[in-house]
């Protein structure tokens, strides 16, 4: 069995969509794998909206500040699918924080 690694991704829409999707099929693409991706939380400015979009794509929880996301120890990596301008600062934090990018 796999290790579980925390995942914390960072947007909701389009490409959080794909992302959440790939993350679900993870096992049937890569059985070897040595971790197996956990759903922790997905990470949005509009909290109506990235709440229902936790429920609707299977996430355990979400946080409204990713500042607060990349310091949360249940999070060992942390997907950035944001608008590629604010990646730079996002992924810095977060691999500050010692997670996988």
């Amino acid at each position: 069995m796999a290790n579980k690694m925390g995942v914390g991704l960072v947007g909701y829409k389009f490409m959080g969509k794909s992302h959440s999707n790939a993350y679900r099929q993870v096992k049937h693409f890569f059985p070897d794998c040595a971790y197996e991706p956990e759903l922790t939380a997905l990470c949005g400015r509009d909290e109506a909206a990235v709440k229902q979009a936790a429920h609707d794509m299977g996430w355990n929880g979400y946080e409204t500040d990713w500042k607060k996301l990349v310091k949360r120890s249940d999070i060992g990596l942390v997907d950035v699918s944001t608008p590629g301008d604010s990646h730079a600062d996002i992924a810095i934090a977060a691999a500050g924080e010692g997670k996988h990018v």
